[in-house]
């Protein structure tokens, strides 16, 4: 197997890409290994070698992903609404002479196929997060539609129940998450370079929600990679790969071709009696696991242990 060529990068686009810690630099170490990630999957995914990619870095920030992808070979559109960190990337990329990449100063709310066009790969870092509860779903869908063979989301999520929203007469859960006060003048949200561009209030999805969600947008097959590891990713924070290929039909079970999670759930009824009876559950640890889930099952959450 041939090794991937290490660009030497000059001392002032290291010092940019390291400054992403603001003063701790064990941050910027970490950010490191989170691109390091990203790379991988996208080479271990993709259907052809970055060299015949097209990505799109949505909210880029310096465009440090987009950077590397593009070292690759790829073609890479990279956005962000607020300039100031995406200009110290657009230096970076003139001096690597990366004549395939291209940044935009674009609101990822306004993104779609119509203006970008499709890609192969769509990185969506560090962003969904920021989103509120009138906007996150019309942006994943847009995506979706743009997207050839799969998207990248690195996010935090929800570990509590405090909300719930409607979309397409389904619901899902969550919680809301303050990004600024409500009496913030537009200058001073745009000032916070690490918070929604301007919403008060961005809403995060537990983890169950959101991978119904992509699920019921399109995407077919929806993952969290764990590997390569990032050490002390927070609990709360994962990376989902969502492919978008075409749902399969099965012969050995046809019962299953064509039904919704809803109809399968139906049928199949509550599955904590199934998993019950598979376990073999007893004892006072089983019952009390057994009524923590059923009050727990009208979320969508399960706990797993006791």
């Amino acid at each position: 197997m041939l090794s991937e060529r290490v660009y030497t990068l000059d001392t002032k686009i290291l010092k940019l890409f390291a400054s992403k810690g603001g003063s701790d630099p064990q941050i910027a170490n970490a950010n490191g290994v989170k691109v390091r990630r990203i790379m991988q999957i996208t080479r271990d995914f993709a259907k052809a070698p970055l060299k015949q990619l097209k990505i799109l870095d949505l909210a880029c920030g310096e465009g440090v992903y987009a950077i590397e992808a593009a070292l690759r070979g790829a073609e890479v559109i990279a956005s962000d609404a607020r300039t100031e960190r995406m200009n110290e990337g657009v230096k970076a990329a003139e001096s690597l002479g990366l004549k395939n990449l291209r940044f935009e100063q674009t609101d990822v709310r306004n993104v779609n196929v119509g203006s970008q066009g499709s890609f192969d790969v769509i990185f969506f870092l560090g962003i969904l997060y920021h989103l509120d509860k009138s906007d996150v779903f019309a942006v994943l869908k847009n995506i979706y539609d743009m997207c050839l063979q799969f998207m990248i989301i690195d996010t935090h999520i929800s570990l509590r129940v405090d909300d719930a929203v409607e979309y397409n007469g389904k619901t899902y859960y969550g919680q809301q998450v303050r990004e600024h006060a409500a009496d913030d003048s537009e200058a001073v949200r745009r000032d916070r370079a690490l918070s929604s561009l301007d919403n008060v209030m961005s809403f995060w999805f537990t983890k169950e929600s959101l991978f119904q969600l992509l699920n019921d947008i399109g995407f077919t097959s929806v993952c969290v990679c764990d590997v390569p590891l990032e050490p002390f990713k927070p609990q709360n924070r994962i990376t989902i790969i969502a492919k978008k290929g075409e749902p399969v039909k099965i012969s050995s079970y046809p019962w299953v071709n064509d039904k919704s999670e809803e109809e399968i759930k139906r049928i199949l009824g509550n599955s904590e009696q199934l998993s019950r009876q598979r376990n073999k559950e007893t004892g006072i640890k089983g019952i009390a696991k057994s009524l923590i889930n059923d009050m727990l099952s009208f979320f969508g959450l399960e706990i797993r242990r006791l």
